[in-house]
């Protein structure tokens, strides 16, 4: 999740040889055609190359829907492209086998298979993706990409057909190899422009060593069922106490939640976006973590306007299907689906987000967080019992059991260990993993745990800063 993210690079420290590798990197890269990694760009790909060396792997499975999605998939399903297209030359074939986009992503699965011995052999050793970073990253970065088999930040490009501007970023996941001459993966694209603004019309994908002359094109005009609202007013914002967010305009399709408004808190110099609710026809009143959307980690600007509103996306990874939904609620205002009249709506507290004390941590631990605390601003069931020292917390039907002093704890009864993970060599792709146990606390009376046990809650939790930008020792917990 992205909170665990952000906690890992406020206490990672890179040497100043590494640091100063990747800015060598990035001045050299300047010259060249714009593509960020998306979410995390250029820097971070080099620096997760530099540091951990390693290569994503998830269980290969046939088709886009399979590959980035969970649950049912039946809102989708007629929206997908199978068998896209392929290019190739004397040495290797590029096909995209199947793909599906909504207004924000295009996903894709894609293979690339060796038509010879040796380009399958430098396929299958990564000789050919690592030979194909040389010139802009230098040798370490190819001994990186030999030693890990990771994709590294300059595999995956992709273009707009119709004017040929950049997409703004790409993910990519490695998926098990569906034969012995090929190599697959799970790429997930940006239709927003390396200005970060929406881009028109099919895309064009390649691969960088074997060139743009060799992309395959993928329509986009079959984008998913999507609908739009007008909002055109001030809501409540996520954050308890800041200013009222305009909201312009809500898009929401079965994988993504995008809106127009503005964005940024100055007085906090920080993120603000709109509280964002989803009333289903059954009445119930659901969070958007509840369905899985997830804050994209940045917002756009929208170019050619006087005022300076955002794009603010969202996505999830389990389709929702919007025949259940009957409104989308931001802040107090509900704006129901059909494009009628908006009224008021009454969230229940606890699923507005609220702040709640972070201990913040020495090296090579988690970030805490005292658990009776966030359990009765959550609303959440918590028993203590003494004489075990044990709490007992209960929250949309997990259940955490937290004993004091145990580097573990039960979740629905099934023991999970604590425990944090870095590399002896945060530069070495093959150094091990030193591992630093984490503990259940209780001190002057307070019980504490690591914040990662709320991912089991399906909780984002990021820290908030003062206005120095130092840790504040708060987080703001999004229910």
């Amino acid at each position: 999740m992205k909170q665990d993210y952000n906690r890992a690079m406020d206490q990672l420290h890179l040497s100043p040889q590494a640091e100063q590798r990747i800015l060598t990197a990035l001045e050299s890269r300047a010259k060249q055609p714009k593509k960020r990694n998306w979410r995390i760009g250029a820097a971070l790909a080099a620096a997760a190359v530099l540091m951990t060396g390693s290569a994503f792997a998830v269980a290969y499975r046939s088709g886009v829907l399979e590959a980035f999605f969970h649950g049912d998939t039946s809102q989708v399903e007629p929206y997908v492209q199978t068998a896209v297209g392929s290019a190739e030359n004397q040495d290797y074939r590029l096909t995209v086998d199947s793909a599906v986009c909504d207004s924000q992503t295009l996903y894709a699965v894609i293979t690339v298979e060796g038509l010879n011995n040796q380009a399958v052999e430098d396929l299958k050793s990564n000789k050919v993706i690592a030979e194909s970073h040389r010139e802009v990253w230098g040798q370490e970065m190819v001994d990186s990409l030999m030693a890990n088999g990771s994709a590294g930040p300059d595999t995956f490009w992709a273009a707009f057909a119709d004017s040929g501007t950049h997409v703004s970023g790409i993910q990519y996941q490695g998926l098990t190899a569906p034969s012995d001459t090929s190599r697959s993966w799970q790429v997930k694209i940006s239709l927003m422009d390396a200005d970060h603004q929406m881009g028109t019309g099919p895309v064009l994908f390649w691969l960088g060593f074997m060139g743009k002359e060799y992309a395959v094109e993928i329509p986009t005009d079959t984008a998913m069922e999507t609908i739009q609202l007008t909002i055109d007013r001030d809501v409540q914002p996520e954050y308890p106490g800041g200013p009222t967010v305009f909201v312009q305009s809500l898009e929401l399709s079965p994988t993504s939640i995008a809106y127009v408004g503005t964005y940024w808190d100055e007085q906090r110099d920080a993120d603000n976006p709109a509280a964002i609710f989803f009333r289903m026809k059954d009445g119930q009143i659901l969070t958007r973590m509840q369905l899985g959307y997830t804050f994209l980690d940045h917002a756009s600007r929208i170019k050619d306007l006087a005022d300076p509103l955002y794009r603010v996306h969202y996505q999830t990874d389990t389709p929702v299907d919007l025949d259940q939904v009957a409104s989308i609620i931001l802040g107090d205002m509900e704006f129901p689906l059909d494009g009628s009249a908006p009224s008021p709506a009454d969230v229940p507290e606890n699923l507005y987000p609220f702040t709640c004390t972070e201990i913040i941590p020495g090296e090579n631990h988690f970030f805490r967080f005292p658990v009776e605390e966030l359990c009765q601003k959550l609303g959440a069931d918590y028993q203590w019992d003494e004489s075990t020292q044990t709490a007992t917390a209960t929250y949309r039907g997990v259940t955490l059991t937290m004993t004091v002093g145990e580097s573990c704890y039960q979740v629905n009864g099934e023991t999970v260990e604590l425990s944090y993970e870095v590399r002896s060599d945060p530069i070495s792709p093959d150094s091990d993993y030193k591992v630093y146990p984490q503990y259940i606390s209780l001190e002057d009376g307070v019980l504490t745990a690591p914040v990662n046990v709320l991912d089991h809650w399906s909780l984002d939790y990021p820290p908030l800063k003062d206005t120095d930008g130092n840790l504040a020792g708060m987080m703001l917990v999004i229910p």
